[in-house]
């Protein structure tokens, strides 16, 4: 399936880079710096798997949550008011990700659900590829979680390693148990990214958990990314609807 829109993603992708740059040369905080880079970095990812995927609303609709939450961080706690160059950079690529995110949401065409994600049967259709990378992000999400508690770690940057460590490997439980594990590996290419931005959004990038933040994040949005294109180009969802209607009509007609 694809959208009157495919230009979006492109520009999504122009407004995350920018973001990227005015983060380092206009920022004068650390902090206002960290997070400028960290919402421009995840429109960059929104931004480049819409320009290889048929069906974009999920992009589209990652760019209006994040768009969102980059507008209005600057405001909470008066956090950037030292930061006028985060500050801008947040609000006018925030702003320009929403705008860009609500046209190719509302203007895409909606797909019909039918429930393929749901536990249960039906895999029959899925790869041996698609399970064992989800057992390797499962095996990824898991390790981080003990490396961090194993390893001496200051306490910010242990919760939040063995957090989205911990995310990472209950995503990776859903991926396996899906019928559809396509949405799933998105998800943890999210999640695997978010894993890797940590140590420099948050300030512990000197700290000994950085690296396995950076490792473990790095090959999780390896995977999801691999995972969730590979899906889109089978158009896995499809086949799925295909399957089921097959199988409806076999059992009731």
């Amino acid at each position: 399936m694809t959208d009157n829109r495919p230009w979006v993603g492109s520009a999504a992708l122009v407004v995350g880079v920018g973001a990227i740059i005015a983060a380092f040369a206009a920022s004068s905080t650390r902090v206002g710096e960290g997070f400028a880079f960290g919402f421009g970095a995840f429109i960059v990812l929104f931004g480049a798997l819409a320009v290889f995927v048929r069906n974009r609303r999920p992009e589209d609709w990652g760019l209006v949550v994040v768009g969102l939450a980059m507008f209005i961080v600057p405001f909470l706690g008066n956090g950037y008011r030292a930061d006028a160059g985060a500050s801008w950079t947040c609000w006018i690529a925030g702003g320009l990700a929403m705008v860009l995110g609500g046209i190719g949401w509302t203007t895409g065409r909606t797909p019909s659900e039918y429930g393929m994600n749901e536990v249960g049967g039906g895999q029959s259709l899925r790869s041996g590829l698609s399970f064992w990378m989800g057992r390797a992000a499962l095996v990824i999400g898991l390790a981080a979680v003990l490396v961090t508690i194993a390893t001496p770690s200051t306490a910010p940057a242990t919760a939040v390693v063995v957090g989205l460590g911990g995310l990472t490997a209950l995503i990776s439980v859903w991926s396996l148990l899906a019928v559809d594990p396509t949405r799933d590996f998105l998800t943890l290419a999210v999640t695997g990214f978010a894993l890797f931005l940590a140590p420099w959004v948050a300030g512990f990038d000197g700290d000994r958990a950085a690296w396995t933040a950076w490792v473990a994040g790095v090959l999780t949005t390896a995977l999801g990314v691999a995972g969730y294109l590979r899906g889109e180009h089978l158009d896995f969802a499809s086949k799925v609807r295909t399957d089921a209607d097959a199988k409806y009509q076999a059992r009731y007609r």
